[in-house]
């Protein structure tokens, strides 16, 4: 009578029957190393700088008072006289709209109590404002001043055509791929071919660029100078060209 056998030795054997029953060639990978694509490989860069012909700016009104119900009425009033104004100068309802609204209560800490004493709220009401007369962005902002703006932030400026500029950076940044390659195969006494890889590195997007504009004559009366300056819209392009 045959005895069992041992676990082990059972383990062991139904695993040496599965590597038998493998093929030979499963039982081994060897990884296949990337090869280099020979050719010549450049960086193009493409720059193009444009006017903005559109503006952002975020304008407000902040009020205090002892009662919060005086304050968001008294908010309330000035907002809606400094929208009235917005829309009389041509912004259309839809270019503006309301960013933040914030009522913050206000605490007397300086009269060495152990409690702070309220004081009064402050409340904030801020909307973002959308207009394409760039020229006239600083008489729009004095007139939102005296219809009773208190609160004016973060002036941008953008392109309406954004995406027919980078069309013509990278346009821009083919040709200046293409002559750095021309050269290279120049120099090397080779033939340039076609090309066999593209890629687009668009990580500077759209930049403002400060310009300092001319001074202009007096005018009657002041009007809040807003300088646009330029926009640069770039992009850069990795070439590899094929050697014939």
């Amino acid at each position: 009578m045959i005895g069992r056998l041992p676990l082990a030795f059972t383990c062991a054997a139904a695993l040496a029957a599965v590597l038998v029953a493998a093929p030979i060639g499963s039982a081994q990978t060897i990884p296949v190393q990337p090869q280099s694509t020979p050719g010549v490989s450049v960086v193009g860069v493409g720059i193009v700088l444009a006017q903005p012909d559109v503006a952002r700016i975020t304008i407000g009104v902040e009020v205090f008072d002892a009662s919060l119900a005086n304050a968001q009425a008294q908010a309330a009033r000035q907002m809606d006289a400094v929208v009235s104004k917005l829309k009389a100068a041509g912004i259309a309802e839809n270019d503006i709209r309301t960013v933040s609204y914030t009522i913050t209560p206000q605490y007397d800490q300086s009269n060495n109590q152990n409690q702070p004493v309220l004081r009064g709220y402050t409340v904030q009401n801020l909307v973002e404002v959308r207009t394409t007369n760039v020229a006239g962005l600083g008489q729009l902002i004095d007139d939102a001043v005296a219809a009773g703006a208190t609160r004016i932030y973060g002036i941008t400026f953008e392109a309406s055509d954004t995406e027919s500029l980078k069309n013509q950076a990278r346009d821009q940044a083919m040709a200046n791929a293409a002559a750095k390659a021309q050269q290279l195969a120049r120099g090397a006494n080779v033939a340039l071919g076609k090309p066999i890889v593209i890629e687009e590195s668009d990580t500077s997007g759209v930049n403002p660029i400060q310009a300092i504009a001319p001074r202009a004559a007096a005018a009657p009366a002041a009007t809040t100078p807003i300088q646009p300056g330029q926009l640069q819209v770039s992009t850069t392009v990795r070439v590899t060209y094929a050697i014939q």
